[in-house]
C-alpha cells in the first residue's frame, strides 16, 4: 500500500528521519512517496489526496513531528483523523474506578504488568496506564504502529507526560502470530473489531478508519484470539474484553464477571488453573 506523505520543502529531510528511525526500530513494512508544497490550506490538501493509497499530512510543531490522515468521504469532504493523546488529559488525570468502566473491571495497581493486544488508537492502554501500571501496546496495523510510536514520542517531550509515557512499550505485529517466550501479564486486553451494526448510532473517525483496515475475527479466530490471551494471563490474572452492550460473547465464551454501560460491556476471563 503506497504511503503518501505531505509536507512543507524544510520540513522533508526531519519528517524523513523521524520516519525511518521509526521504521528500522520496530521494523515496519512502510516506503512513502512525497509530495512537497507550501501551502497546506484544506483546499490544496483536497487536490493533493491520492484516489489510491494512504496520505499523511507530517507537520511539526514545537519541533515535534505531529501526523494526520487525510482522506476523502463520499461528498469529497476532507477528513483528517490525528492521534491527539492531549485531549485526554482531562480523563486521564481524573481517571479512576468511579469513572472508568474499563479500571473497575481491571482493578489495577501500580507496577502491574498489562498487554494491550489490540491497541488501536491507544486511549484504553493510556487510561490503564494511568494507574501506574505497565502497559505493553502491540498494534498489526503497520500505519498505526507508526502512528502510536510518533505519538508516544511528541508526548515525551512534556514533562508531565514522561512518567506515563514511560511506562508504555508500543510492538508492532499480529497478536496471534506474536511470540511472547514465558511472559505473564496480570491483565490481557481485547477489543477485537466487531461489525458497525452493534451499535445503535454512528461510529466516529477513529472508528471509521479502523473498520476500513482492520475486520471482525472469524468464529475461529475469536475462539483462537480467547485461547491465546487466556495462556498470556499469569495464574492470578484476568482478560478483558470490550464488546458493545448487545454483542455476543467473544468465542461464545461465558465470562465469569460483566462490567457493563449503557453502550459497552467489559467481560472478564480467568485462566484455568
Amino acid at each position: 500500500m503506497p504511503i503518501h506523505v505531505i509536507t512543507a520543502p524544510d520540513k522533508k529531510e526531519p519528517t524523513q528521519n523521524v520516519l525511518q528511525m521509526v521504521i528500522d526500530d520496530m521494523a515496519l513494512p512502510l516506503d512513502f512517496e512525497w509530495l512537497i508544497t507550501d501551502n497546506l490550506s484544506n483546499k490544496s490538501l483536497n487536490h493533493l489526496i491520492k484516489p489510491a493509497g494512504l496520505t499523511l499530512l507530517a507537520v511539526w510543531q514545537n519541533e515535534t513531528l505531529h501526523l494526520t490522515i487525510l482522506q476523502l468521504n463520499a461528498q469529497g469532504k476532507l477528513i483528517k483523523t490525528a492521534l491527539d493523546w492531549h485531549k485526554l488529559q482531562r480523563r486521564i488525570v481524573t481517571a479512576g474506578r468511579k469513572s472508568e468502566l474499563i479500571l473497575q473491571a481491571s482493578k489495577l495497581d501500580a507496577d502491574k504488568r498489562v498487554l494491550d493486544a489490540t491497541a488501536g488508537f491507544g486511549q484504553e492502554s493510556l487510561i490503564l496506564a494511568s494507574t501506574g501500571a505497565n502497559v505493553m501496546m502491540l498494534e498489526c496495523h503497520p500505519v498505526m504502529a507508526m502512528l502510536l510510536r510518533i505519538e508516544q514520542m511528541r508526548m515525551d517531550n512534556e514533562k508531565n507526560w514522561q512518567g506515563l509515557m514511560s511506562r508504555l512499550s508500543i510492538r508492532y505485529g499480529d497478536f496471534l502470530q506474536m511470540p511472547f517466550a514465558d511472559k505473564r501479564f496480570d491483565v490481557v486486553y481485547l477489543d477485537p473489531m466487531f461489525p458497525d451494526s452493534s451499535f445503535d448510532a454512528k461510529v466516529g473517525k477513529g472508528m471509521q478508519l479502523l473498520h476500513e483496515w482492520t475486520q471482525p475475527p472469524s468464529l475461529s479466530e475469536e475462539f483462537a484470539l480467547l485461547d491465546k490471551a487466556l495462556s498470556l494471563a499469569d495464574s492470578s490474572g484476568k482478560v478483558i474484553v470490550k464488546r458493545p452492550l448487545s454483542a455476543p460473547n467473544l468465542a461464545s465464551a461465558e465470562p465469569s464477571q460483566t462490567f457493563a454501560n449503557d453502550a459497552i460491556r467489559f467481560d472478564i476471563y480467568k485462566p484455568l488453573l
